[in-house]
Parts: C-alpha cells; sequence; structure tokens
C-alpha cells in the first residue's frame, strides 16, 4: 500500500467483533426468507452487560486474520429451512470475506422461529 508520494506504508487492520458481528448481520438480512432474530430495549442491554444472561442475534469469534460467526435467524414459512440455512451460511461467508478481507472459518446458525407470512416482525438490521 502506498501513499500520495507514492511510498510504502506499513500498518495493520484490525476489525473488532461487534463490528464484524455488524457486517455478519446485514448479509443474512440480504437473504431471501431469512428475518433477524433482534434484541431491543432492556434485554439487548442486559445480553451485553452480563455474560451468560442470553444469546445475541450474532457474535463473531475473531483470530489473527479469521473470524467464526454464529447468527440466530428466524425463517419466512413456508420456506425450506436447510436450503435458507444454506443460503445465508454460504452468503454471510462471501459477503463478510469480500467486505472485511477476514477468512471466515464457520458460519454456525440457529433457526428460532418460523414466522407466519404477516406476522414477521419488519426486518431490522441495527
Amino acid at each position: 500500500m502506498s501513499d500520495i508520494t507514492g511510498s510504502m506504508v506499513a500498518g495493520e487492520t484490525v476489525v473488532a467483533a461487534r463490528a464484524m458481528a455488524s457486517v455478519a448481520r446485514a448479509a443474512a438480512g440480504e437473504v431471501e426468507g431469512v428475518e433477524l432474530v433482534t434484541r431491543s430495549g432492556l434485554a439487548r442491554f442486559l445480553a451485553e452487560l452480563l455474560p451468560g444472561s442470553g444469546r445475541h442475534d450474532v457474535s463473531a469469534e475473531m483470530g489473527r486474520a479469521s473470524t467464526a460467526l454464529s447468527l440466530h435467524l428466524s425463517v419466512s414459512w413456508p420456506s425450506p429451512v436447510g436450503q435458507v440455512a444454506d443460503a445465508a451460511r454460504r452468503h454471510v461467508q462471501a459477503r463478510v470475506s469480500d467486505l472485511t478481507g477476514y477468512t471466515v472459518t464457520e458460519v454456525d446458525i440457529v433457526v428460532d422461529s418460523l414466522p407466519a407470512p404477516g406476522t414477521a416482525r419488519a426486518r431490522r438490521v441495527s
């Protein structure tokens, strides 16, 4: 990498786990049939502060240049759960790698619910 004068600039870019989780969350939201499980208010506050108080909708375990991701999703009824989860896994892996430069070693998906049409919460990426 070089600056405007053409000389090489040394350094390292590190993506924080929270930022990595945000990229993965947004990528999952791009997949047809996926509804993100979101937390708001007191539940989100407690989950971020207190260990063991509940799951996060997306988490990232970071290595030096790699990450393993875990996502909690809802799959819209009557979408095929396995196919949607596989599509989400592939898409998240590709998007996170493209946008961050990190190698995605694993994408674990937990399907928490199958909301019926018209009952799913509006898709919200936070």
